[in-house]
């Protein structure tokens, strides 16, 4: 009997390490983007097949990205108290495994688009992996303390991709809401940046502008919530999303200001994990108003 326990945690074990390497929580807000860029374009609920099937090759798609992630970032998470105790620097998997599980899940999630939603789809999809992996986590990030601004093309191809399965075109609403995540990028990554800064200068990594980065945060912040903003005029949306945007920006702009204007590195943690609940909320805000707007 206890022989049977010890296997069975083992397993548990075994398949949360390797769940951990999709990073669950940054797939959900993959997920959550294109869900609401779909309810956008629909004018409401869209297609449940639909909705459905883009959500599967899009995650699986997004989880392959965070595992190659993974899989070239070993090195760097050994030497941060943050990321050390990972599968692959604690050593509980082996690399080789992590490079099969994300070339799997990437060529299951290129599967599902190409043959259930489209070409154009899968492409920007296909795109955003070769991005994030080839361009931001191997180059990028390694070399340039403005990664975070010019790495993060690749998060904001989810409502791109979603508007275009249900439209099979592009206008300005899409490129907004592409807007909004690439905008929402900096101020989150570089929060986390300063608070963690001692760690990231161990790793031989430069992960923001010192000097400038809280007052980058507040400006890209400020971006950030004209955008939202305009998103609720050019798509049409209605006073929940509206309402819930200008709240969530009034809270955002004031930690940003707080960063710039503390040098109390708590404030930098604050924002990062609200950062978090922010763009949850926002693109939330989106599908709840569209979805209420067809009821009515």
């Amino acid at each position: 009997m206890e022989q049977t326990v010890v296997v069975r945690t083992l397993r548990l074990g075994l398949f949360r390490d390797y769940l951990s390497l999709a990073k669950p929580r940054t797939v959900m807000l993959h997920l959550i983007t294109a869900t609401a860029a779909m309810f956008v374009a629909a004018g409401g609920v869209p297609p449940v097949p639909l909705l459905l099937l883009t959500l599967t090759g899009g995650g699986f798609l997004a989880a392959a990205s965070n595992t190659l992630n993974c899989y070239f970032d070993r090195d760097l998470d050994a030497k941060m108290v943050r990321t050390r105790s990972r599968p692959l620097p604690a050593g509980r998997l082996s690399p080789g495994h992590a490079l099969v599980m994300g070339i799997a899940l990437g060529s299951a999630g290129a599967a599902v688009l190409f043959r259930f939603i489209g070409v154009p789809e899968a492409l920007l999809s296909i795109g955003a992996l070769a991005y994030y992996v080839g361009v931001y986590t191997v180059w990028l990030k390694r070399r340039t303390r403005w990664a975070a601004l010019f790495g993060n093309a690749a998060g904001s191809i989810p409502p791109l991709v979603g508007w275009v399965a249900v439209t099979g075109a592009v206008d300005v609403t899409p490129f907004l809401l592409f807007a909004i995540i690439a905008l929402w990028t900096p101020p989150h990554f570089w929060s986390l940046a300063i608070f963690r800064r001692r760690e990231y200068e161990l790793a031989g990594v430069d992960p923001a502008p010192s000097k400038t980065a809280p007052l980058w945060i507040v400006a890209c912040s400020l971006l950030l919530v004209v955008t939202t903003i305009s998103t609720a005029v050019a798509g049409g949306m209605g006073m929940v999303y509206a309402v819930t945007a200008s709240a969530l920006g009034v809270v955002l702009v004031s930690l940003a200001v707080l960063v710039w204007a503390s040098e109390d590195a708590r404030k930098a943690r604050w924002l990062y994990a609200y950062s978090v609940f922010y763009l949850v909320i926002l693109f939330a805000s989106m599908i709840i108003d569209r979805a209420g707007m067809r009821l009515l």
